[in-house]
């Protein structure tokens, strides 16, 4: 996976002017996690941001370069502000490589289902799994094939066939995608036998109801 690459600076202790000036001129405060470390507090340059923004997922790895050091991490969380929806503050946390990260990995859905169609509609009920695996594993995203799912049948998570390394935390049971018709199934056309059987019992019908008539006019 294609990882993306962003440059930071230290961040040291500031006044609240100084930050704000800091601010004025594009940079977003930034804080690195990890096990075992003091967190590291950065700044990074917000245009630069912005031009990976769309790319950015909580399963791709950023290697942010401080200074020359490297540091893997995964986005932990952005704050954005609440009315203009600016980003504000970025939270980051550094990949171990020598174990397993459990990340939530975006799921899509490819081609178009059998029971589409027939008529039937797509109920697609999640858009993310939760996956464990290391960071030289991690998928950008776990793409399923629907084109043979017909109506009134669905796919469980146990059906998705995960890359190598891969292993699924969300409960397998879990249904992610199932075709539904709006107003029920559409009717079959009658067999002829059955046309003729069902013929035959209302002209039965007819004739005793006018059989019955005639007996209460005499």
């Amino acid at each position: 996976m294609e990882h993306i690459a962003l440059r930071v600076s230290p961040r040291g202790k500031l006044t609240k002017g100084e930050f704000r000036q800091e601010r004025k001129k594009g940079r977003l405060p930034a804080q690195i996690y990890g096990k075992g470390i003091e967190p590291i507090s950065v700044f990074l340059e917000g245009k630069e941001f912005a031009n990976v923004a769309k790319r950015v997922t909580e399963s791709r790895i950023i290697d942010l370069d401080l200074e020359g050091k490297k540091f893997a991490t995964l986005l932990k969380e952005i704050q954005k502000e609440t009315i203009s929806g600016n980003v504000i503050h970025i939270d980051f946390n550094l990949v171990r490589h020598d174990r397993n990260i459990h990340v939530r990995v975006p799921l899509h859905l490819n081609g178009v289902a059998k029971g589409v169609k027939d008529g039937g509609i797509l109920e697609h009920s999640i858009h993310e799994i939760e996956v464990e695996c290391d960071s030289d594993h991690l998928p950008e995203k776990i793409e399923v094939d629907i084109t043979d799912l017909e109506a009134n049948h669905a796919l469980h998570l146990k059906e998705v066939a995960l890359p190598e390394g891969v292993k699924l935390v969300t409960n397998p049971d879990t249904v992610f995608a199932i075709i539904k018709f709006a107003h029920g199934e559409p009717e079959k056309a009658l067999e002829p036998e059955a046309e003729e059987a069902g013929e035959a019992v209302a002209s039965s019908e007819q004739e005793s109801a006018e059989t019955t008539s005639e007996a209460v006019h005499k």
